[in-house]
């Protein structure tokens, strides 16, 4: 995640149906003493190729079947109590969280009736790092690779003078929770359909909106995630700002947006509410 937004991509494989022929055999004719009128041979008849159905465009990003299933689990999570204020405090932090998350998502993803896979790792990666898949900018909170299935965490952002150790691990499970959105993306197929679509794009404002809604959906999967766990988090009152009701803290004029998807998907406590690929252009701005 960055200041703005950040691209990600992956596979996805299509299986079309092959055609069949069904073969009739030809009745046995018996000669008989008087001549008969020759009869054209009984030919088999010849069956139609079954023909593939064609592909619904941008199935996996409008349609896909996690939209349909069901809420995110609430789950216990058991993580470290050590100050973060060193590398492998924040680390060990972001790790133990993306356990909590896979526990939280697995049952989801596996009713939508994709294959679970965890996250490789959460890696320490402060700006200048190179990753698996770019060089780690001074502008990037974090990255995800989805050839690797790696977070990269740039954990020095997230020491700040003065800062409270509640507000701050509130800010590493967010950013965290947000790369996890997009390796959600990942295994159920859409970042692949969202590469295809930022690939075809017809001009750098076009890129930019299909960017937006990657990354607005990733920040609604988290703010679902935490609308499922609001009771393992103790989210009330003034900690709601943190979790994305009404919205992440924010001062951003444009604000109104992500404010709005977050609400959406923190009330659903599930992806139902992050439809962002079927939106207006004009609703997924501000990420």
């Amino acid at each position: 995640m960055r200041r703005t937004a950040r691209v990600v991509a992956v596979f996805v494989a299509v299986v079309l149906a092959g055609g069949c022929t069904r073969e009739v055999a030809a009745p046995e004719v018996t000669p008989t003493a008087t001549p008969t009128a020759t009869t054209a041979p009984v030919q088999a008849p010849v069956g139609k190729a079954v023909q593939a159905p064609e592909p619904i465009k941008d199935e996996l990003l409008l349609y896909n079947p996690l939209y349909r299933a069901g809420q995110i689990a609430a789950v216990s999570c058991s993580l470290p109590t050590a100050k973060l204020a060193n590398k492998q405090a924040m680390i060990r932090y972001a790790n133990a969280f993306v356990a909590c998350l896979d526990r939280a998502w697995a049952p989801v993803i596996t009713r939508a009736g994709f294959d679970f896979v965890r996250p490789s790792a959460v890696y320490s990666s402060p700006a200048g790092t190179k990753t698996d898949c770019a060089v780690m900018d001074k502008e990037y909170y974090g990255l995800y690779c989805s050839s690797n299935h790696g977070i990269y965490f740039n954990w020095p952002e997230y020491i700040v003078e003065g800062a409270s150790q509640e507000d701050t691990r509130a800010s590493v499970q967010w950013l965290i929770a947000h790369e996890y959105g997009h390796h959600v993306q990942e295994v159920t197929g859409i970042l692949d359909q969202y590469h295809e679509r930022y690939s075809s794009a017809r001009d750098a404002a076009q890129e930019q909106v299909e960017e937006h809604r990657s990354e607005m959906q990733a920040h609604c999967f988290a703010a679902a995630f935490f609308g499922a766990n609001r009771e393992t988090f103790r989210i009330h009152g003034e900690r709601l700002d943190h979790y994305g009701h009404p919205g992440y803290y924010r001062r951003a004029a444009d604000s109104i947006n992500f404010d709005r998807w977050l609400r959406q998907a923190f009330k659903a406590k599930g992806p139902s509410g992050c439809k962002t690929w079927a939106a207006p252009a004009g609703s997924v701005t501000g990420v």
